[in-house]
């Protein structure tokens, strides 16, 4: 079983996360993906759910804008408390 907004939270952190400078450190990413995950629902596929179901929840424009939206305030949270070098610009 898994959870598809935890893979969508991952791909979308990727994506943004040399962009805006945010901290490297493996706990603060993982800070940052569980505070987003706590405020996103969950999303899971019954066994029935097509391969397509599940592509077309994960390239969702508005579920990644609002993806986005959580892990940019999760950043704002988890950063402001980060004691490592490599802080958010």
């Amino acid at each position: 079983m898994q959870n598809y907004m935890e893979i969508l939270v991952n791909e979308v952190f990727n994506e943004v996360k040399e962009k805006y400078n945010i901290c490297s450190n493996k706990n603060c990413e993982n800070d940052i993906k569980a505070t987003a995950l706590n405020n996103l629902p969950p999303a899971y596929f019954l066994s029935s759910a097509s391969e397509g179901e599940k592509k077309a929840f994960l390239l969702d424009r508005q579920r990644k804008i609002t993806v986005l939206t959580k892990i940019t305030e999760a950043v704002d949270i988890v950063c402001s408390k980060c004691e490592h070098k490599k802080k958010r610009g």
